[in-house]
């Protein structure tokens, strides 16, 4: 199914400008298609109880670039769960972060992240300049969305300085600072990153094999970690959950 076909291109599903900025935009790039087998491309599904069944659609799409190993959106549209989880992982032999994106709305509120994410420690893989642009950009978006609590130890070293994070009610001030503020900035963000990206020089090669430990590193965390679990099995079931966390979001063939 054409990408353009489905509920994610209209104006009812949440994150669409998001989705059709970003895609037009690594289009400019001349980004190819990268093959999703058609299980993960497209799915429908029903969950709840026999006498309240709800429709829940999942979209995942992906292109690469020979600066970039893959770039892909996984997307869901249901009564109560609306998402938009996008991430870059760029080619390792580039010294440069994953751009990370989870856009959730959940029943009672949505959980914003948005970031530069480190494969190396901030000194190695972010200079001077590009961090001083990234948190003008921050500080811009938080003078109006509030910021969250802090994340843990644990969770902090996979996030930059620049980060973006905050959890809205659902109300109509949080979908007019989603429509304007947030998208402003995740266009400002997603902008930064491939023009930064598409200038940069390839590393030597001991500096790449430590880029592609710091992105494994990275990726065996999000598979470990996903705080998406919960709900993807609840709308699809455990076996299709794990196979496309596994198989799909946080793996590189």
């Amino acid at each position: 199914m054409q990408i353009e076909e489905t509920v994610f291109f209209q104006e009812s599903w949440r994150w669409s400008p998001f989705l059709k900025y970003a895609l037009d935009k690594l289009e400019k790039y001349n980004c190819s298609e990268y093959f999703i087998p058609s299980k993960y491309s497209y799915k429908e599904s029903t969950f709840g109880s026999k006498k309240n069944k709800h429709n829940v659609s999942l979209l995942t799409w992906a292109v690469y670039h020979h600066r970039i190993k893959l770039a892909r959106a996984v997307c869901i549209n249901s009564p109560n769960y609306s998402v938009l989880n996008f991430l870059i992982i760029p080619n390792q032999i580039y010294n440069f972060p994953f751009l990370g994106v989870d856009f959730v709305t959940l029943p009672k509120m949505h959980l914003l992240v948005l970031d530069f994410q480190p494969s190396l420690k901030i000194e190695k893989q972010f200079d001077k300049k590009l961090l001083e642009r990234l948190l003008t950009l921050r500080s811009n978006c938080h003078r109006k969305i509030p910021i969250a609590e802090e994340f843990s130890s644990q969770l902090s070293s996979f996030f930059s300085p620049g980060l973006i994070w905050s959890k809205l009610p659902k109300e109509d001030s949080s979908d007019f600072l989603i429509s304007t503020q947030l998208f402003s900035s995740f266009k400002s963000y997603l902008d930064l990153y491939l023009e930064v990206l598409f200038q940069s020089n390839p590393v030597e090669v001991n500096l790449e094999r430590e880029i592609i430990n710091g992105q494994n590193a990275y990726l065996q965390f999000r598979k470990d970690n996903d705080p998406a679990r919960p709900m993807l099995r609840s709308l699809f079931g455990d076996e299709f959950c794990e196979s496309l966390i596994n198989n799909v979001l946080f793996t590189i063939k």
